[in-house]
């Protein structure tokens, strides 16, 4: 009870904490809440306070249902060919008229006559002075704000014609509720401003090409399997199908414990010396161009194998250190063997 109560008290803090912090800050949100206010009152002397504000984000294939209950619809200019759009409700846009020509609002309906480019002109004021104070709110914070740079455009004959129009795959939506006047009518206004899309990743720079890369990579994690060899013997056919447990096959050395790491293929790409480390079998790898200290060839052809450009016999045979060899000559069938049927 003691933990639980705690809990609270910091969950209780850490909200309290984050509301001060939200509070403070200027998200695009609050941005455009506050420009709308502030131009209305501004441009038109008309009081405007904005009760909620609503944003969600949606697809492009959603926009259609966005703009289908009508009002005036207007497409807005932003920064790099960017297109944003404004939606004001029939309320709205008659208050905007109704303050224009009588200086109040009665809050009437209009009657279901079409939007006119006229209605268009007198809402440009009220669009563009809420985008350029929101804007200018956003870069005081952050410099090249992803909704700043934004003006009216053109106004748009129907749903169908403004979603053609804009081509980001996801907006922004800020639907915000407004109450107008003295009487405090009712109205709506919608922003939609795109979804600013993560900057591609920086292009190669000189000399650098993006497949050998690639390939380079995929080449270095690819796993490669490697056989330590310490000799080959060569037995009849008969033979290797009797070996049973316990038999033993001789074979011969050309240096004591000389060992050659191979692909699958037999190429020798590193030699060795066999031994113990810690009570485990171990392997030392050997540089295969010293060869100080090479013993004697033996009078027979000897089996050759290329590390780079030298010859199995001719590696270096390098003292290991800390590593005890196995006396035993011969090696038994229950162990790893390499052999070469004939």
């Amino acid at each position: 009870m003691v933990t639980d109560g705690g809990n609270k008290v910091i969950h209780r803090k850490a909200r309290a904490s984050r509301e001060e912090y939200q509070a403070r800050a200027m998200s695009p949100a609050k941005a455009l809440r506050l420009a709308l206010a502030q131009a209305s009152d501004t441009q038109f002397d008309l009081p405007m306070v904005v009760t909620t504000v609503e944003q969600i984000e949606i697809s492009q294939t959603a926009l259609r249902l966005e703009f289908s209950d009508g009002g005036l619809l207007v497409l807005l200019d932003g920064p790099k060919g960017a297109r944003g759009a404004v939606r004001l409700d029939d309320a709205m846009l008659s208050a905007l008229i109704e303050v224009q020509t009588t200086g109040r609002v009665t809050g009437r309906p209009q009657g279901g006559r079409a939007v006119t480019r006229t209605d268009a002109a007198i809402a440009a004021p009220l669009i563009d002075a809420t985008l350029e104070r929101a804007g200018a709110q956003l870069c005081e914070e952050t410099p090249d704000h992803w909704a700043v740079g934004y003006r009216f455009g053109v106004m748009m004959e129907d749903a169908r014609g403004i979603s053609l129009a804009l081509s980001a795959a996801a907006f922004h939506v800020f639907r915000m509720t407004v109450e107008l006047g003295e009487g405090a009518f009712p109205a709506s206004i919608v922003f939609l401003l795109p979804v600013p899309v993560a900057p591609p990743p920086q292009a190669a720079g000189p000399g650098e090409d993006k497949v050998q890369r690639t390939l380079e990579q995929s080449a270095m994690n690819a796993p490669v399997c490697l056989d330590a060899v310490l000799a080959r013997v060569t037995v009849q056919l008969t033979q290797l199908c009797g070996l049973a447990p316990g038999d033993v096959l001789p074979f011969q050395m050309d240096r004591p414990l000389q060992i050659r790491l191979e692909t699958s293929q037999k190429h020798v790409v590193a030699l060795g010396r066999l031994g113990q480390m810690n009570g485990m079998r171990a392997v030392r790898l050997t540089p295969g161009g010293d060869n100080a200290g090479s013993p004697t060839r033996s009078s027979r052809t000897p089996e050759t194998h290329s590390v780079g450009a030298t010859p199995i016999d001719d590696a270096a045979d390098v003292p290991v250190l800390d590593v005890h060899p196995d006396p035993a000559p011969n090696l038994r069938t229950e162990e790893h063997a390499d052999y070469e049927a004939q």
